[in-house]
């Protein structure tokens, strides 16, 4: 195990509040009986115990879990078990991250404020009525 980003990430939702066993119920929420990943494995990683990596159809439960998208998940177990660290894609990921909460603020701000031509045309439409 070169680097435990898979585990911090697992730690942080631990110190958040969530068990093991709730973390095992999230992933048969989200992938079924078959997309289930035991409590025992997540207890694993967190104590820093290598346990087999997860296979793919688990990455759409661990996203749930670790409330992360599915390629951030991906990209933490790629480093984490197979020692292959995607820093470029990880640069690329924050860009995308911070571009979308800027775009979610703006669509809040206009959500929230009117601009000044809108003021106007509410104005003449209450004066009319």
């Amino acid at each position: 195990m070169t680097n435990n980003v898979f585990s911090r990430e697992v730690l942080r939702r631990i110190g958040e509040g969530m068990t093991y066993g709730q973390m095992e119920a999230k992933t048969r929420e989200t992938g079924g009986k078959e997309g289930t990943l035991s409590s025992a494995w997540w207890n694993k990683v967190a104590i820093g115990e290598m346990p087999p990596p997860p296979e793919p159809k688990y990455i759409a439960g661990i996203a749930t879990v670790l409330e992360l998208p599915e390629r951030h998940v991906r990209q933490l177990i790629c480093d984490q078990w197979y020692g292959v660290s995607l820093v470029g894609e990880r640069n690329e990921y924050m860009r995308a991250l911070v571009d979308q909460g800027v775009d979610n603020l703006v669509s809040w701000m206009r959500g929230r404020v009117a601009s000044p031509r809108e003021n106007r045309g509410l104005a003449a439409t209450k004066a009319e009525g």
